[in-house]
């Protein structure tokens, strides 16, 4: 009757444990940190924005002129070859003016300034994901460097979706970061789908498409590939079917400005020279293929963009928002460093240093040394493995190898603890860091 009785008895709901509710208080405090800084800027960038939007309107418009068959419609890219926008672009700045009513600028704006978060979003839950595929915890008190990492994105990133309202750097840059959460999740359709969207965004996100290959096994990396082979063919053929002259496009040149890295490389050169633009492809897909094989794919958005400005002719300010982008990306699941130190070295050296101009004549080389710094410490130096050595079950190795990744837990947790308890093997650790992950 007495047990009978306990366990009929109602339960109180506990009360939540003071920890908890300092931690909650603690997340919605950096939330609304992040949500007033990103106000601010957008409210002081927003003054004097949208400065490249006419290239968006004007393509939006021709593009969807279906009825002239000269010089609009599929021709747009052969009749206006400065264009280089990509066709979901040009689709969405057509469809956004649309939508609000001729408020296109606006509502281009609001959907740079989503992304963004979307960005921060998405890295912060790739930075997750690969902890949770270690088997690692957080690093103790590091939510500050997380915050300063986000902050430094923020101006960055809004400077290209506002001030220049550039769509199709916003949009490339956000489909690659989704491209690889969608490797990481183990999505091979959507990733390559992703990776088509960002190529047909602007086209210069081909490298990105690498990060196909870090999807397990050879089927996945197939349904990748294809996908985005089919995605980056219907973005792109219709335009060169309908008018072979499209291929203007490929051949437009821009100012080599003295800024640039580019011109510090080849000073003689007055405009983009041909062989500019396949050489920055041909670095990215090398960097990122690499970068790859070394199991630090969040590397790659970093490599591919900081190959590409440094020999790019042009000197615009929104090209920073992809190293944004990337350093955040690197910072906060790549590195082992415990501050953002890339993200502060974009935002300070190659971003606000552009408003102060006695710097201007260091931008080309810094550019420069800025690639190289990142190639050697992404490719080179010691950093946190995406996954640990693969071990073949049933090999002869199998055993001695399980037992040395016990071991190196072990020892890894009795180093930290300062020794106590370093004696007792934590066996779900040990599998886990013998059993291996894809990525």
């Amino acid at each position: 009757m007495t047990r009978m009785a306990t366990s009929g008895a109602v339960r109180r709901p506990r009360a939540p444990h003071p920890a908890s509710v300092v931690a909650l208080v603690l997340a919605w405090w950096r939330t609304v940190v992040l949500v007033l800084w990103a106000a601010g800027w957008f409210a002081a960038l927003a003054v004097h924005g949208g400065g490249s939007w006419h290239f968006f309107a004007t393509g939006g418009r021709v593009l969807a002129d279906l009825d002239d068959g000269t010089t609009a419609g599929l021709h747009v890219y052969a009749e206006h070859p400065l264009l280089q926008i990509g066709p979901v672009a040009l689709g969405l700045a057509w469809a956004l003016t649309q939508l609000s009513a001729g408020h296109g600028l606006l509502a281009a704006e609001a959907l740079g300034t989503a992304s963004g978060a979307a960005v921060v979003v998405l890295v912060h839950g790739i930075d997750g994901r690969l902890r949770r595929r270690r088997g690692t915890a957080a690093r103790k008190g590091a939510e500050g460097p997380l915050l300063l990492a986000t902050a430094c994105f923020t101006p960055v990133w809004l400077y290209a979706a506002i001030s220049s309202a550039h769509l199709d750097d916003v949009l490339a840059l956000t489909f690659c970061v989704i491209a690889l959460s969608c490797v990481l999740s183990d999505h091979p359709a959507w990733a390559g789908v992703a990776v088509a969207a960002a190529v047909d965004s602007k086209p210069w996100a081909l490298p990105v498409t690498v990060v196909l290959l870090a999807l397990p096994g050879l089927r996945s990396r197939a349904i990748g590939v294809g996908a985005a082979v089919v995605g980056v063919t219907a973005g792109w053929l219709p335009f060169f079917v309908a008018d072979p002259q499209t291929i203007r496009a490929m051949h437009y040149t821009i100012v080599n400005r003295p800024l640039s890295g580019l011109h510090l490389l080849d000073p003689r050169a007055a405009r983009t020279p041909f062989w500019d633009r396949p050489l920055q492809t041909a670095i990215g897909l090398v960097l990122g293929g690499v970068a790859v094989w070394r199991r630090r794919t969040t590397g790659v958005l970093l490599l591919v963009m900081a190959s590409r400005l440094a020999l790019d002719p042009g000197t615009n300010r929104y090209y920073t928002a992809g190293l944004a982008a990337g350093a955040l990306l690197w910072d906060v699941a790549g590195s082992r460093r415990r501050w953002p130190w890339w993200s502060l070295t974009v935002v300070l050296a190659l971003h606000l240093a552009r408003w102060v101009p006695a710097l201007d004549p260091l931008h080309g080389s810094a550019m420069i040394a800025f690639a190289l710094a990142a190639t050697y410490v992404i490719l080179v130096g010691p950093l946190r493995a995406e996954r640990p050595p693969t071990i073949p079950s049933g090999s002869a190795g199998a055993a001695p190898l399980h037992r040395w990744a016990m071991l190196t837990v072990t020892s890894g947790r009795a180093a930290r603890s300062g020794g106590a308890g370093g004696g007792r093997t934590d066996l779900r650790s040990s599998r886990t860091a013998a059993a291996g992950w894809r990525l």
